[in-house]
């Protein structure tokens, strides 16, 4: 009888270490590494290629997958909506915040990045307009097909393709200047 009560016991301590350990120690661990990439996400330096690649898809219209993928790429803590223009394959990206609230670094890697990979994903995609409250962006599939000088569905064939072709160069701040003038057409509202 002794040794039965010994072992419950036994087990019993056993059980509230461990669930103390999973509890102080794992899952905290487990938050802050949730956090750390819900945070590289943010940055077109450090966005995951593969967390967007499940919005590959040959059609714009596809209005929740186009959503998806834009609320899944840098900028999307900025509160935002979408029109799609089936006729002429263009989706207007409708932010809503003003530019002078927002890092002009970060929103001009952002912008490209964010024209490279919906372009690399929709197939039949041809223009993108992101909207601001003061400011319009606009850019063509073409343009930023010329830019990389390679078909854009090529681009997220691999992470070693995407992160040297696409993301390093964002790190170059003449490069990201040179990209909003040659790819975008910028209107002040």
């Amino acid at each position: 009888m002794w040794t039965k009560n010994k072992t419950i016991l036994l087990l019993a301590a056993a059980g509230i270490l461990l669930f103390s350990a999973i509890q102080g120690i794992v899952l905290p661990q487990w938050d802050r590494q949730k956090q750390v990439y819900a945070a590289e996400q943010q940055s077109p330096l450090t966005h995951d290629l593969q967390s967007i690649m499940k919005y590959q898809n040959k059609y714009m219209g596809n209005a929740s997958n186009l959503s998806n993928l834009m609320h899944t790429l840098p900028l999307n803590e900025v509160r935002s909506t979408m029109e799609l223009h089936p006729d002429s394959l263009t989706a207007d990206i409708i932010y809503h915040a003003e530019t002078a609230d927002l890092d002009t670094e970060d929103l001009e890697r952002s912008l490209i990045y964010n024209a490279t990979a919906a372009f690399a994903l929709i197939d039949n995609l041809k223009q993108i307009r992101f909207k601001f409250d003061d400011r319009t962006y606009s850019v063509e599939r073409s343009t930023v097909e010329s830019w990389y000088g390679k078909k854009l569905s090529s681009l997220t064939d691999s992470p070693k393709i995407w992160k040297p072709d696409v993301q390093e160069p964002l790190a170059d701040r003449n490069y990201v200047k040179k990209g909003i003038n040659s790819l975008f057409t910028v209107t002040d509202v």
